[in-house]
């Protein structure tokens, strides 16, 4: 539990940091919870994290607590977090190929949900058309490299971190969250 306690708090502190736009730890923490903590912290605990460090964001930001594109991205990292679920005790190469996969499938996702909704950070609607999807999406592609290095980055990170305490305390990884 310790180690737990310390990812989540390490993930808060980061949202904080100065960092390269979309360059966040959140995608992989729903990666590594679905990957390795205990079914039923897998999809809460990094969900909490994220609205614990929304809360004070979203203030700073000038947005409301809550909104929907951003209710839209936590969906996006349940489905996550749900999708490494589904890949824990597959093998490596279904663990490496989900890795893969989430910052398109939240790309997807998120910006959807900016052009269902209408808020965007121009603060000017996209047309609810399938060309007004595509200009979204594609005012979107700035944001992808960022997610995409951000959950790949920090998906190595964890799990390099995961078994290096494995390791030294001669456990499993998923050991080290579940005490």
């Amino acid at each position: 539990m310790p180690t737990l306690i310390s990812l989540v708090a390490a993930i808060i502190a980061f949202r904080f940091l100065p960092h390269p736009g979309n360059v966040a730890p959140i995608g992989a923490f729903a990666l590594i919870g679905g990957f390795y903590l205990g079914r039923r912290y897998a999809l809460i605990v990094p969900i909490v994290a994220l609205f614990l460090s929304d809360l004070f964001l979203n203030q700073q930001a000038g947005y409301a607590a809550f909104h929907w594109p951003r209710m839209i991205d936590w969906a996006a990292f349940l489905l996550v977090g749900m999708a490494a679920l589904a890949v824990r005790g597959r093998g490596w190469k279904m663990k490496l190929g989900t890795i893969f996969v989430t910052p398109f499938f939240f790309f997807a996702v998120s910006n959807f949900g900016v052009w269902l909704t209408g808020i965007n950070l121009a603060g000017v609607p996209y047309a609810k058309t399938f060309g007004g999807l595509i200009e979204c999406h594609g005012a979107g592609l700035p944001f992808l490299r960022g997610t995409m290095l951000g959950d790949w980055a920090f998906s190595a990170l964890f799990i390099a971190v995961m078994h290096l305490a494995a390791a030294s305390s001669k456990t499993e990884p998923a050991a080290l969250v579940r005490r």
